[in-house]
């Protein structure tokens, strides 16, 4: 696990924050809450939703993290369907890549909204090359 994400997450445990989302998104995103930061994992809550939220693992983070770093020179899709099969080249495609035994969920918008509240990265809207649409997408922010 990125050591600045792990601070940040402890550093805000119990913390409430927009969504970061909501900032290119035509509809609102529910506030997040870090609700604790364990061995592995992170609880996170949606405040006002009637959906509980899964855990996001560390190796979800290292994996993302990996990727927007292979792709510093543009952004990538978030690509946030529930199951597969995922959309080629997308942060949740890479997420459960291997992970065929695990119940999916989606992940991407929630582990990139901690990796953007922590300075990591940017939204912005890219092409879907599939629909011709934009769609929500994250770039690196470059690192020293």
């Amino acid at each position: 696990m990125d050591e600045r994400v792990l601070k940040w997450l402890k550093a805000n445990e119990g913390e409430t924050f927009e969504s970061p989302r909501s900032e290119i998104s035509k509809r609102r995103k529910y506030d997040l809450t870090i609700v604790h930061v364990g061995f592995d994992r992170v609880k996170i809550e949606f405040v006002g939703s009637k959906y509980p939220a899964m855990p996001l693992y560390f190796w979800m983070f290292d994996r993302t993290l990996d990727y927007i770093r292979e792709n510093k020179d543009r952004p990538v899709r978030l690509g946030a369907k529930l199951q597969p099969p995922y959309e080629p080249d997308t942060i949740e495609e890479q997420i459960w890549k291997g992970e065929e035994g695990m119940y999916p969920y989606k992940a991407a918008p929630h582990v990139c909204d901690i990796l953007a509240l922590a300075g990591l990265a940017k939204y912005v809207l890219v092409d879907n090359p599939e629909t011709n649409r934009k769609v929500q997408g994250v770039r690196l922010i470059v690192e020293e």
